[in-house]
């Protein structure tokens, strides 16, 4: 256990040289934490103004999502941590000490791995001005207060009491592989099954009661991990919310973003792309039924 703890803390010495903090605007993405995962503004460009919610069953449900869309470094396929198209969206990167690879105690094979690149919609991956990708958790403050944990004023505390648990990880993985680390470089979330209670806090900025908390992600992987994914759920032990749904957040070290005119998906635009342009040259995709009166009209006739 205390060679456990102790690679866990040169792991969370090196986060704190990775991870970047500021007080006034956090320059992180994090895993927002809401309620009623059916909600959404109708117009993402005026969220105010009126909304879709398909199943009012699930108001006081949790749910994980991550940047809206509307966000300037939101990822690619809100409320998911992928690209449209489906592929892995959050990237890995080795953590090293001194060019040194980290390698995990009793197994040199394996190598740690975490994530914290830079993103934005604009400039894509390794975008200086972007927000690292992906450091911990926050809650939801979105429009119309519609997922937001409850919140009343600044001297009544909330009564619910939101909580991660880990449920697994990837088969191709042993169950120490991962962990996470907060800012203090405690380790967090080992074992399946692990807690963490996240601290309630009063956020001035939103003059409502919510969860900020900074949190890296960490693998221990060898040559063949090349996709790995974790399963987490929140929830509350106030029973205010109900429990989410599992959530799966995927990881790779490997990315395989969409490019336009790939049209075979390989995230290559080549000589493939151009033959299937050419063999579907001319093709229709549009069909449409006769409209009711119209085809009245004729039958009628």
């Amino acid at each position: 256990m205390m060679k456990k703890v102790f690679i866990y803390s040169i792991a969370g010495i090196l986060i704190m040289s990775i991870t970047k903090f500021v007080k006034a605007e956090c320059n992180s993405a994090h895993t927002h934490i809401g309620i009623n995962p059916t909600w959404r503004p109708a117009d993402w460009n005026n969220p105010g103004e009126g909304y879709i919610d398909s199943d009012p069953t699930d108001n006081n449900k949790l749910w994980f999502f991550s940047v809206p869309p509307i966000h300037p470094c939101a990822t690619p396929n809100w409320p998911n941590w992928e690209h449209t198209n489906g592929n892995t969206f959050l990237v890995l990167s080795p953590v090293k000490e001194e060019e040194q690879y980290i390698t995990k105690p009793g197994d040199p094979t394996k190598k740690l791995y975490t994530c914290n690149f830079p993103y934005t919609k604009e400039g894509g991956y390794g975008d200086a001005n972007g927000l690292d990708h992906i450091d911990g958790w926050h809650s939801a403050h979105g429009p119309q207060g519609a997922w937001n944990l409850e919140s009343i004023d600044a001297n009544t505390s909330p009564a619910w009491d939101i909580y991660i648990k880990r449920e697994r990880i990837s088969n191709n993985l042993l169950e120490d592989d991962f962990f996470t680390l907060l800012h203090d470089d405690s380790s967090m979330l080992v074992n399946d099954g692990d807690v963490y209670y996240l601290e309630t806090n009063w956020l001035e900025d939103y003059n409502a009661w919510g969860i900020h908390e900074h949190m890296g992600f960490y693998f221990w992987l060898d040559k063949n991990d090349e996709e790995v994914y974790i399963v987490i759920s929140a929830n509350d032990a106030s029973g205010m919310y109900q429990r989410s749904a599992d959530f799966t957040i995927h990881f790779a070290r490997t990315i395989y973003q969409p490019v336009t005119g790939d049209l075979n998906n390989d995230s290559i635009v080549d000589v493939n792309d151009f033959e299937i342009l050419v063999e579907n040259w001319g093709k229709s995709g549009i069909y449409q039924l006769e409209d009711n009166d119209t085809h009245d009209h004729n039958h009628n006739e």
